[in-house]
């Protein structure tokens, strides 16, 4: 219902339209697109790697091949968040949590449950977020099945299967659910996992190198620190010690690193339980992976797949810890559990509250910038925040940030990028205009480039609230007046064109 209510309130402010709360669901639609041609990237012939998924562009061909559209993508999130829930309720009835509580301590468990995986917002983000909080449940489910000597259903052992490939913040979970399988006596089980993750990723590192590809995708090359790391030449042991300490001032790594201490004091109280310091074990291995190496936010989505995890965990663990505690020590427990529940859910509340303003903003922004592009000027353009402007763009999309253009990818990291580089390939392409952030470009943009408009918009989730429009000299100056004049009055309210008199 609560999801129900987020998406009507989302068409009804971007008129009418389904628009997700970020652009980069629309770069993996654009890669989906690609892939059901027959390439890979987000234009024809022209390979590229911006999807920060391995699996999700081919679940979403599957989608596109049926008109789906943004739908796709969204169905398949809802779904995730839905299954994610009874999954939890499942193992938390199993585990016997329930058996004691009030109906007001069920209730509220309920409720907190549906924020703490974010069930509400992560699917409108349009991503595989949702998915991966699935994954992640799923393999913990699993692991709490052999903890009561039960093998892992398929079920189980599909989403341990998928956690790298859904996210590669999933290997950590994926290697330590195998190790903690071997320790569960549940050798099969962990060997026919570890089998088919190998083989996909073989199969994966194939494709790309056969189509000339990077092994991670540009959007990890372009953007976590430890690979950044490299091309910076600074140590690996700085860039762990920078997000570690990132973690200790972030918001969400406070949340994560105060449940991952729940997960670690519960796990002491039950030093005589083995399978609980297996399981306890694995999941803070995977908390202390992304407290090293991952990231946090950008519309509360990167952290929430473990901080769901380490939430689930801790409420395992205190159903284990239940029966060894006097009944008023377990009652009075209730209270401090809820509290730290619902500080780690409270920045998910607060997406579900602001989601509807960001798919507007999505709206006002990335979505008139591609109906600039596919129905006023028609020609290559290039842009520096990639996802609606080439989604179903039959046109030519220069990225110059890098994620959906090679070469600008390894003029990045190579070190030489800049505005030589930006009109070369403009005139490569045959680009004549560019809509960018000018302050994405500290070195300028090049001098034979024009600015000819800027587009100014509210400030949400876009990453900024003005977007310039630059006329290089491949483009016809009475051509490009006249989109921009015939594209100005059709835009929404709030949102202007200022067309700029050169």
């Amino acid at each position: 219902m609560l999801f129900a209510v987020e998406l009507i309130v989302s068409i009804n402010l971007a008129g009418g339209r389904l628009v997700f709360t970020l652009d980069d669901a629309y770069i993996h639609l654009a890669v989906a697109d690609q892939i059901l041609s027959g390439g890979y990237g987000v234009n024809l012939g022209e390979f590229s790697s911006p999807s920060s998924s391995i699996i999700w562009p081919y679940l979403i061909a599957a989608t596109e091949a049926v008109h789906l559209g943004g739908w796709g993508p969204l169905l398949i999130s809802a779904a995730a968040a839905a299954a994610t829930i009874v999954t939890i309720m499942r193992l938390l009835e199993g585990c016997g949590l329930f058996d004691a509580a009030g109906s007001w301590l069920v209730g509220a468990l309920c409720v907190t449950t549906i924020f703490i995986i974010s069930a509400v917002a992560l699917a409108m983000t349009g991503l595989e977020h949702s998915l991966h909080v699935w994954a992640t449940v799923t393999t913990f489910a699993g692991l709490a099945a052999a903890a009561q000597g039960r093998a892992p259903s398929g079920l189980q052992i599909v989403a341990l299967v998928l956690l790298p490939l859904i996210r590669f913040e999933g290997a950590a979970l994926a290697c330590a659910a195998l190790a903690a399988l071997v320790l569960l006596r549940q050798r099969r089980a962990a060997a026919l996992a570890a089998a088919l993750i190998a083989a996909a990723l073989l199969a994966y590192a194939a494709r790309m190198h056969a189509l000339g590809l990077p092994l991670l995708p540009s959007s990890v090359l372009l953007k976590a620190r430890f690979v950044e790391a490299a091309y910076e030449r600074t140590t690996a042991f700085s860039a762990v010690t920078d997000n570690l300490i990132l973690s200790l001032i972030n918001p969400y790594g406070q949340r994560l690193l105060l449940l991952g201490m729940a997960v670690a004091a519960t796990a002491c109280w039950l030093r005589g339980d083995r399978s609980a310091l297996i399981i306890a074990g694995a999941v803070l291995a995977a908390v202390g992976g992304h407290v090293a190496f991952g990231q946090y936010d950008w519309f509360h989505r990167y952290e929430v797949y473990v901080i769901a995890l380490a939430a689930v965990a801790w409420l395992w663990l205190v159903a284990r810890l239940r029966p060894h505690l006097d009944a008023r020590v377990a009652t009075a427990l209730n209270a401090p559990l809820l509290m730290l529940l619902g500080f780690a859910a409270w920045p998910y509340v607060a997406a579900a509250l602001a989601t509807p303003l960001a798919s507007r903003n999505i709206y006002q922004q990335q979505y008139q910038m591609g109906r600039f592009a596919r129905e006023f000027y028609r020609h290559p353009v290039a842009v520096n925040d990639l996802g609606l402007v080439a989604y179903r763009n039959p046109n030519y999309v220069l990225d110059l940030w890098g994620l959906g253009s090679e070469p600008v990818r390894k003029a990045k990291l190579a070190g030489h990028y800049g505005p030589a580089e930006m009109a070369a390939l403009a005139a490569q392409h045959a680009v004549g205009m560019a809509m960018i952030y000018d302050r994405w470009f500290p070195q300028g943009v090049p001098a034979s480039w024009t600015k000819v408009a800027v587009l100014h918009t509210p400030f949400v989730t876009v990453a900024a609230g003005d977007v310039a429009f630059y006329r290089t000299p491949d483009a016809d100056p009475a051509e490009v007046t006249r989109a921009l004049k015939a594209f100005a009055p059709t835009l929404p309210p709030n949102v202007a064109l200022d067309i700029l008199s050169r």
